[in-house]
């Protein structure tokens, strides 16, 4: 069985990204690749059965290794093949609410944590829902302010 993918790029294309070569670039990249993909999933959900995923594919730069959502499909099969172009075709400019939030969520819980590291704050005092490191769980119908007021960040 062999595999093929399309490259979607690291976050949706009308979007800001991080920089390859910054410091903070690996990091960065994994989270806004792991939010775009779960976005990708939400609005193009996988149907049963079909060898299709979402997936995060590291490359090669000349500035270090840079990081991109890919969907990954089997080749041999045209519903497959069919799904990734529409996914491809479709894919999204901009952030959803939802992803919205789960970047400023983690922006928050970093935030938390960096604070505690420096000795500003004790693990004890960071907000419940950071402290767990587990994100609420949205609503996908829910606008961005409605998200921030069933969830305040």
């Amino acid at each position: 069985m062999a595999f093929d993918s399309i490259e979607l790029g690291p976050v949706p294309a009308e979007e800001s990204c991080a920089q390859v070569g910054t410091d903070t670039y690996l990091y960065e990249s994994a989270r806004e690749c792991e939010v775009y993909k779960r976005m990708l999933a939400r609005l193009f959900p996988i149907p049963e059965g079909l060898p299709v995923s979402y997936v995060v594919r590291a490359h090669p730069h000349d500035f270090g290794t840079y990081r991109e959502v890919a969907v990954r499909f089997v080749g041999g099969n045209q519903a497959a093949v069919d799904f990734a172009y529409q996914v491809e075709a479709h894919s999204p400019a901009y952030w959803d609410a939802i992803a919205h939030y789960e970047l400023a969520w983690f922006q928050r819980r970093d935030g938390y944590h960096k604070a505690v590291k420096q000795g500003s704050l004790t693990p004890q005092e960071i907000p419940d829902p950071y402290a767990s490191n587990r994100m609420p769980n949205l609503d996908p119908s829910a606008t961005f302010s409605d998200l921030l007021t069933t969830h305040p960040l």
